[in-house]
């Protein structure tokens, strides 16, 4: 498709304003205005050429004024002037990605323009503005860079130029194009990069290792020859019997089972490590151990509470199949961590009254030593139902204050303060362990890991 069939499809038409003075004009009119008052001084100063200096005066302003306004009658029109952008489908937050604007003078005259895209304030961009030169017909290309730093709907307006007149002494605002929208979606590359793997190579990416347990789970697969190492409860001596050899009984891991990740979005969940905040760490991890869970078989589902008022989504059903992932993706791309605290006792009754499936439940959250009495109480009420895990954040800063030298008071002071937090959160984390909890402990930006590694553990032990 070229690009004038494209613009005819996918663009508005061309919106132009009014002509306003260049720079270059600007600059004129002030050296104008020095020549004025140097004049002036002349007339006082060399009398006698007065009438000389006054003749040249009158007939240079004249000559200005005449240039000005030709080139004013000449500019004011920006005909043919037709523009596209072209943008990636989706973007992955803090993943450099390109756009491209595309340019096209179909018009009688060659075109001077200062190009900018209007790209919203979740992007950041390098490579605009940027200046272009188009003769009649030509056709350019301007490529830019966007680094989105917060997830949900990118709205971008029209492309914005200025078209210089032909002397350059006025300038025309063209808007081009249409608007556009994109999702800025959680980084999903890592899940990208996963998807044309097996399990075992899967885990082996994340770091993890699979324990080898051929032909033992919970669900029956297959009947197969006797092989060296098989258990002997695996062997079936009625089809042994009949068919006078050894057959042993393969198993697999049990499928259809549902997850449901409880995500804390209150504002504990907005604290940064590094350049993300842990509520973008804790969909980074949701997202690559659903990816995970649904290799295996598994259905996902999602329960967030205490979102921000601009967030849209926070509920799906548990859902499976090769669609799930991209269900979950377009389920909390929008959502947003909010300023109020997390209620773990409302969460917990609205996740029962839904759900009533036993499935293994997921809490992400950050936990501190005052969450015991409501945070004991939700997981006990979620325990009577379901397998329970609680993953929590540790906060680096914390670890880091902790484990600083000692070299002042303040430091002391500080130090105490550290390790104390610290020794009331391990507390907590064994409280939940006492109630038959599942409990993860990990630093954000390894907590995709330490989510599967336990996932995986439920699974080989045939509890989930």
């Amino acid at each position: 498709m070229t690009l004038s069939t494209a613009a005819e499809a996918q663009t508005s038409p061309t919106q132009i304003g009014r002509p306003g003075p260049s720079r270059r004009l600007v600059k004129l009119l002030g050296y104008w205005c020095l020549a004025a008052l140097a004049i002036s001084v002349a007339r006082i100063w060399l009398p006698e050429t007065a009438a000389f200096i006054e003749t040249t005066w009158w007939t240079g302003s004249a000559l200005l004024i005449g240039a000005v306004l030709l080139d004013f009658l000449t500019g004011r029109r920006i005909t043919g002037l037709v523009g596209v952008r072209r943008l990636p489908g989706n973007l992955a937050l803090g993943v450099r990605n390109s756009a491209s604007l595309k340019l096209r003078n179909t018009g009688p005259r060659m075109l001077r323009l200062s190009v900018c895209d209007s790209v919203p304030q979740q992007l950041a961009t390098t490579g605009l503005p940027r200046t272009a030169q188009l003769q009649p017909e030509q056709e350019i290309s301007i490529e830019y860079n966007l680094v989105p730093h917060r997830r949900g709907s990118a709205d971008f307006a029209q492309i914005e130029a200025l078209a210089e007149s032909p002397w350059g002494l006025w300038q025309t605002r063209v808007w081009l194009g249409q608007e556009q929208s994109v999702k800025v979606y959680p980084n999903f590359l890592g899940i990208s990069s996963l998807q044309a793997l097996s399990t075992e190579q899967t885990l082996r990416m994340l770091g993890l290792h699979q324990q080898q347990r051929r032909g033992e789970g919970m669900d029956f697969r297959q009947l197969r020859e006797y092989r060296q190492g098989d258990s002997q409860r695996q062997v079936d001596w009625r089809a042994s019997s009949r068919l006078h050899k050894l057959i042993s009984r393969e198993y697999q891991d049990e499928r259809d089972q549902e997850i449901i990740y409880m995500l804390d979005c209150g504002r504990r969940m907005r604290a940064k490590d590094g350049e993300l905040s842990h509520f973008d760490h804790a969909l980074n991890g949701l997202l690559l151990s659903a990816y995970v869970a649904i290799k295996q078989g598994d259905a996902v589902g999602l329960h967030a509470f205490a979102a921000g008022q601009d967030s849209s989504g926070g509920q799906l059903p548990p859902v499976k199949g090769e669609s799930a992932i991209n269900l979950l993706l377009n389920n909390v791309y929008d959502l947003h961590s909010g300023t109020g605290s997390a209620d773990y006792s409302g969460a917990a009754q609205q996740l029962l009254a839904k759900h009533k499936r036993r499935s293994l439940v997921i809490l992400i959250t950050n936990l501190r030593d005052e969450d015991s009495v409501e945070l004991l109480a939700a997981v006990r009420l979620l325990t009577r139902n379901h397998l329970v895990m609680v993953a929590s954040l540790r906060e680096t800063a914390v670890d880091r204050l902790a484990q600083k030298p000692i070299e002042d008071f303040s430091g002391a002071v500080e130090g105490a303060a550290a390790k104390d937090f610290l020794r009331r959160r391990a507390r907590l984390l064994q409280q939940l362990q006492a109630c038959n909890v599942q409990v993860v402990d990990s630093r954000p930006e390894l907590l995709h890991q330490a989510l599967v590694e336990a996932y995986w553990c439920l699974k080989r032990s045939g509890k989930i």
